[in-house]
């Protein structure tokens, strides 16, 4: 397995380069080729637990030194990486949600090991967990929340800033719902919870990444033509709603970190309707 393994990650970066070099759209070339190279890894195969994550890794991690040989924006083949690996295991029947978790985790760190742009991976496998999701009929928020906490911890072992990483998954989050037609504010809703929880996780400070995820909802909004105030509003509620389940001194901290005017938005955190 030790010399098999070098081996596999070598024919995969090969298969990326030779489909995508020279190509006018290398984003869809590289979902077209990490979706066959992905069917062609697990056909034949009862790849399951440590098995089929190694060879879902090894994918990944082939195809970033693929995109980084020709010169390619690693961050930007995340999307196409994650959606590709998500349309060739739907063929040999793997789960969709432990796949999605398995590829954005590795995609971070496979980005963090080139040195990529971590943030910019991370909203990449975010788009491409929504999207994927919504090919393969899958809950969209589910699909985001995992790999919300799948990038966030993989950004923490890698060493990049939670906050950053924050910022990067809401704005994937709201372009991935904008390209297939959902509504955004559940997604970012649930997505905050993930995104707290994974926090508390890794032992980040749940404020400033509430604030910060906060902030990045009202970029993004505005880019992709959202409502900015309901989506402030639908990201700080769900981040206060998770701490609070955490612990009612930490509910109080992120109601404190987002409550009130940030980035020019009044942000009004929405209480549950009391029965």
């Amino acid at each position: 397995m030790t010399d098999s393994k070098p081996n596999m990650i070598s024919s995969v970066k090969n298969g990326v380069v030779a489909a995508i070099q020279g190509v006018g759209d290398v984003a869809g070339a590289i979902v077209d080729a990490v979706s066959g190279i992905t069917v062609k890894m697990l056909q034949g195969t009862k790849a399951v637990g440590s098995e089929l994550t190694s060879l879902i890794v090894d994918t990944v991690t082939g195809t970033i030194k693929g995109v980084v040989e020709v010169g390619g924006e690693v961050g930007a083949a995340s999307k196409g990486t994650l959606l590709g690996i998500l349309r060739g295991s739907k063929e040999v029947g793997t789960s969709a949600v432990d796949t999605i978790g398995t590829t954005a985790s590795a995609l971070v760190k496979s980005t963090a090991e080139v040195g990529g742009d971590v943030a910019a991976a991370a909203m990449g496998a975010v788009e491409g967990a929504i999207v994927g999701a919504k090919e393969l009929g899958i809950s969209v928020t589910d699909a985001a929340s995992t790999a919300t906490t799948a990038v966030v911890k993989s950004a923490h072992t890698v060493g990049t800033e939670v906050g950053t990483t924050a910022k990067s998954v809401v704005v994937g989050i709201l372009q991935g719902t904008k390209e297939v037609g959902t509504t955004a504010v559940d997604t970012i809703s649930g997505s905050m919870g993930a995104l707290i929880k994974a926090t508390a996780a890794t032992g980040g400070d749940l404020a400033v990444t509430a604030k910060k995820a906060v902030e990045g909802t009202i970029a993004a909004a505005k880019d992709v033509g959202a409502d900015a105030v309901e989506a402030a509003s639908a990201a700080a509620t769900g981040a206060v709603r998770a701490a609070g389940e955490i612990s009612a001194t930490a509910g109080e901290q992120v109601r404190n970190a987002v409550t009130g005017t940030i980035s020019g938005i009044k942000v009004i955190v929405k209480e549950p309707l009391k029965k």
